[in-house]
């Protein structure tokens, strides 16, 4: 999949991860245009594709390619933000985090489900649930062209969308749940001053969860251990 790529070290300092952002650029696209169906797939990992070495996210979409280019002008908008449009990501090599279908933006709830509704972010009592196996079975709908007018609409012309105003809260009591592994550790390790690599999020057993795990799933594990 043709890719976006984020130099996450770049991101607001007050941002803990890209989770807000994405946000603001898919669900207007979801709730005005409920017709699309698209899985957006992430991968973080190192890069020098903006010159200097970078933990980077690449997020590639299967289905509607305007669902990536909402995400490269919400991320372009963002001050500060490093962008580009970058190499091709394989999806075994990714995880799926987000959604969009019938209106909504989907994410990984718990387990196999994922949720929908304004209550995802209340630690997963969710207004809906769908199953990992209709994600899978129906990633995006094949013949919905990549252009139509209401989706270039949405990211061009309309002056609702928020490619221009960028709203971040001011402050975090905690991580957020949709938050990668990595980036928390990212921010602890540069708000401490501590060493590049020195901190680590492990779960019950003791194991270092992958940096492209959740904080949900972290907290998850404790909660069932």
């Amino acid at each position: 999949m043709p890719s976006v790529e984020i130099d996450i070290d770049s991101l607001p300092s007050d941002a803990f991860g890209y989770a807000d952002l994405v946000q603001m650029a898919l669900v207007p696209l979801a709730a005005r245009t409920p017709h699309v169906r698209a899985t957006v797939y992430v991968r973080q990992g190192p890069s020098v594709n903006f010159g200097n070495p970078a933990y980077c996210a690449f997020f590639g979409v299967a289905g509607r390619q305007s669902v990536l280019e909402a995400l490269y002008t919400t991320f372009l908008a963002t001050p500060g933000v490093r962008v580009r449009y970058s190499d091709e990501i394989v999806e075994s090599q990714t995880i799926r985090q987000y959604h969009l279908e019938d209106g909504e933006v989907w994410r990984p709830n718990d387990g196999s489900l994922w949720a929908a509704g304004t209550e995802y972010e209340n630690h997963g009592a969710a207004d809906e649930e769908r199953s990992e196996a209709e994600i899978e079975k129906n990633p995006y709908d094949a013949n919905d062209s990549d252009r139509d007018e209401v989706g270039e609409g949405i990211l061009v012309d309309d002056p609702a969308a928020p490619q221009r105003r960028i709203e971040l809260p001011a402050r975090f009591r905690a991580a957020r749940s949709d938050a990668s592994v990595g980036s928390i550790c990212r921010k602890i390790e540069e708000i401490f001053g501590l060493p590049e690599g020195s901190v680590a999020l492990r779960g019950p057993e003791r194991k270092s969860l992958r940096v492209d795990a959740t904080i949900r799933t972290l907290r998850r594990r404790w909660e069932q251990s």
